[in-house]
């Protein structure tokens, strides 16, 4: 019907979408992975981006009850999952951690 595929599994749709847009791209193009599950893309993409969205405080400022505050911008959670995932880099893909601020002063 076009919306799905039930003799696949949804790790198998994605591996498949993953193979599509590699195989599309050609192997001179220099895909990253921003937002794709880490363990899927692996052998597809050459650069992941590693790390939570960077935020001028510590922890998130407008945190969200039903949301995993560890995942949400704020230092703490980058600078966990850039240290966690760092050891990926030139072994999977070039890593990018995604993690600059700039500015006169911080809150933190």
């Amino acid at each position: 019907n076009g919306k799905y595929d039930r003799s696949m599994t949804r790790a198998e749709a994605m591996n498949l979408a993953l193979q599509t847009v590699r195989e599309a791209a050609g192997d001179n193009v220099f895909l990253i992975g921003c937002g794709c599950p880490i363990g899927s893309a692996v052998g597809f993409i050459n650069g992941m981006r590693i790390s939570a969205d960077t935020g001028p405080t510590w922890r998130p400022s407008f945190p969200l009850p039903w949301w995993d505050w560890s995942t949400l911008p704020c230092l703490f959670a980058m600078i966990r999952n850039s240290l966690t995932r760092m050891s990926f880099g030139y072994r999977w893909w070039h890593n990018d951690p995604d993690c600059i601020l700039l500015g006169s002063s911080t809150s933190l």
